[in-house]
C-alpha cells in the first residue's frame, strides 16, 4: 500500500490477510502545510516476475491478480502500455480521501476504489499543531542523495513525524559571490506557490545566518535520466504519458508567469507508483506574462531553442521547444540536434532539418514538427498549451483524468521503501550526510534579501489515521 500526501509516499505492507481481504493496521502521519487529498494505491508484490495481468489465470498456488487487471480494465493508449516487468508490483486499484480541513470532522469510512474493485476502510484525522521555527536540528539526516555549486541535497527524516523529506542546502555566500540570489529566491518563491501532481511540492523552507534551507518531498524512484539511460529510449505510450504529463507541469508553470528554461531527463524524477516530479527550479524566470520577453542565456546546450541562441529574446514558447526535444530523445535515445561539439550542435540547432528514424510513430513526428518550429511564433503552443493537448498524438488521453493520476504509470521504479535510495548514485549515497560548518560573515545588508525565505505554515498540522478490520482496510 502506498499512502501520498502533497507527493510524501508512505509505503505500507499488509500484516495479515489475503489480497481480496488484507490488513495492515497502521498509522502513518504526515506534515499538513496546505489543503491535499490524501491517496491510496493498492500493489500486490512481483517478487519472481511471474504474476502479470496476461498470466494471471496460471499465477502459482498463494499468488492472485484481480479481475479489475485485466484486459478490459486496462484500455487506452497510456494504460495499454502497462506491462508489468520482473520485480516490479501490480497495480490493484487507488482511491482519494479528502479531509475536512475547516471543520476538522474526521473521516471513517469504506472507500470505493477508482480503478480496479472492492473498497478500503480508512480512518484520518486532522489535528492542529503549535508552529515552532523548524531548524537543522528538526530533522535526522540519512543519506546525501545529489551535490551542485549551490550546496547538496540529503535525505531527511522529520524528527516529529518521522516523514522522509529531501533537504537541499544552500550557502549564502556562494549565491552572492556568483549573483545568484534572485534566482534562488524565484525557486522558493515558485515551489511555495505551485500545486501541481507533477511538480515537486516545497513542504518548509527555513534558514540559519550562514545557510538557506529547502525541505522538499523526496521522490526516490530516481531520474528520468537513469531510467533512460539504462534502457536507451521507451516505447511510444511510455513517451507519450511522461510528455503528457510534463505538460501538465508545463502549462501549471506558465499560468503562473513562470518560464522553466531547463526541461532535461536530469531535472524530472520518478515517484515509487512511476509517475513523474519535475524539480528544480533554479532557472526559472517569473512575471512572464503572454509576450513578454526575457534575454538570458541559460539552459542546457542540447535543449536550447534557437531565440535563445540567436540572442533574439525569448517567450514561454522556449518550453514548448525543450519538450519537443525531450520527447524525441525518449523515442530515439539522443536529443534530435545532438553533436559532441557543442559549437556544431548550435550550428544544427539553427540550421539542420529535423530527421526522423523510418519506424518513428507518424503522430509523433507531427508532433515533433509543431513542436521544433524554429519560428516561436508558429510553434505549437505558441499560442497556449490547449493545442498541444488537442494534438492527435494525444487524442486518447482524458486530462482531466489524467491530473487526477488515475491512469496507471507504464513503469514502475524499484523502490523497497521511502527511505530507498537505490535508485539514486552511489558516489553521493556512499558520503556521510553532514550539515557542514561554515564561518560566513553576511553583512546586515545583505541578510535583509533573504527577508522572506522562511516558509512554515500557521496551518502547519498533522493528519493520523488508524487501520480497522476490514477487506482491503488501510490506514490514512
Amino acid at each position: 500500500m502506498v499512502l501520498e500526501f502533497d507527493k510524501t509516499q508512505v509505503i505500507l505492507d499488509s500484516k495479515s490477510g489475503t489480497i481480496e481481504n488484507a490488513k495492515w493496521d497502521e498509522t502513518a502521519n504526515f506534515d499538513v502545510s496546505r489543503d491535499e487529498t490524501l491517496t491510496l494505491s493498492l500493489y500486490v508484490r512481483n517478487v519472481n516476475g511471474f504474476l502479470t495481468p496476461a498470466a494471471a489465470g496460471s499465477a502459482p498456488s498463494g499468488t492472485a491478480a484481480p479481475a479489475s487487471a485485466g484486459a478490459g480494465a486496462r484500455s487506452g493508449a497510456v494504460a495499454a502500455a502497462y506491462e508489468p516487468r520482473k520485480h516490479q508490483d501490480i497495480f490493484l486499484g487507488s482511491c482519494k480521501v479528502v479531509p475536512e480541513w475547516d471543520t476538522r470532522k474526521s473521516v471513517d469510512d469504506w472507500v470505493a476504489l477508482s480503478w480496479g474493485s472492492g473498497k478500503v476502510h480508512i480512518k484520518v484525522q486532522f489535528r492542529q499543531n503549535q508552529n515552532v521555527p523548524l531548524t537543522i536540528e528538526s530533522f535526522e539526516l540519512l543519506k546525501v542523495v545529489g551535490k551542485g555549486s549551490f550546496g547538496k541535497v540529503m535525505q531527511v527524516r522529520k524528527k516529529d513525524t518521522s516523514r522522509i523529506y529531501a533537504l537541499k542546502t544552500i550557502r549564502k555566500a556562494h549565491i552572492v559571490w556568483r549573483s545568484e540570489v534572485n534566482h534562488t529566491l524565484a525557486e522558493r518563491t515558485v515551489l511555495a506557490q505551485i500545486d501541481n501532481p507533477f511538480i515537486v511540492p516545497l513542504k518548509f523552507s527555513f534558514q540559519s545566518p550562514e545557510k538557506l534551507y529547502l525541505v522538499l518531498a523526496f521522490v526516490n524512484g530516481g531520474e528520468l535520466f537513469h531510467h533512460l539511460q539504462r534502457e536507451g529510449k521507451f516505447d511510444l505510450n511510455r513517451s507519450r504519458f511522461y510528455t503528457a504529463e510534463l505538460l501538465c507541469a508545463l502549462e501549471c508553470l506558465h499560468g503562473f508567469n513562470v518560464i522553466y528554461r531547463d526541461l532535461k531527463p536530469e531535472n524530472i524524477l520518478l515517484d515509487y507508483t512511476g509517475h513523474i516530479a519535475l524539480c528544480d527550479f533554479g532557472l526559472c524566470k517569473l512575471n512572464m506574462a503572454e509576450e513578454d520577453k526575457t534575454n538570458t542565456f541559460c539552459g542546457t546546450p542540447e535543449y536550447l531553442a534557437p531565440e535563445l541562441l540567436l540572442g533574439q529574446g525569448y517567450t514561454k514558447s522556449v518550453d514548448w521547444w525543450t519538450l519537443g526535444v525531450l520527447l524525441y530523445e525518449m523515442l530515439t535515445g539522443l536529443p534530435p540536434f545532438y553533436d559532441d561539439n557543442t559549437n556544431e550542435m548550435y550550428r544544427k540547432i539553427l540550421q539542420d532539418p529535423l530527421r526522423f528514424p523510418e519506424d518513428m510513430d507518424r503522430d509523433a513526428q507531427s508532433l515533433l514538427v509543431g513542436l521544433l518550429d524554429r519560428n516561436p511564433k508558429k510553434r505549437l503552443g505558441a499560442n497556449g498549451p490547449a493545442e498541444i493537448k488537442s494534438h492527435r498524438f494525444f487524442r486518447e488521453i482524458d486530462w482531466k483524468k489524467l491530473m487526477g493520476k488515475k491512469y496507471p504509470a507504464p513503469f514502475k521504479p524499484s523502490v523497497a521503501s521511502a527511505t530507498d535510495t537505490s535508485n539514486f548514485d552511489k558516489e553521493f549515497t556512499s558520503e556521510v550526510p553532514t550539515d557542514s560548518v561554515v564561518d560566513d560573515y553576511l553583512s546586515e545588508s545583505v541578510q535583509r534579501q533573504f527577508g522572506g525565505w522562511t516558509y512554515n505554515d500557521s496551518r502547519l498540522a498533522t493528519t493520523v489515521g488508524r487501520e480497522e478490520a476490514g477487506p482491503g482496510s488501510v490506514i490514512g
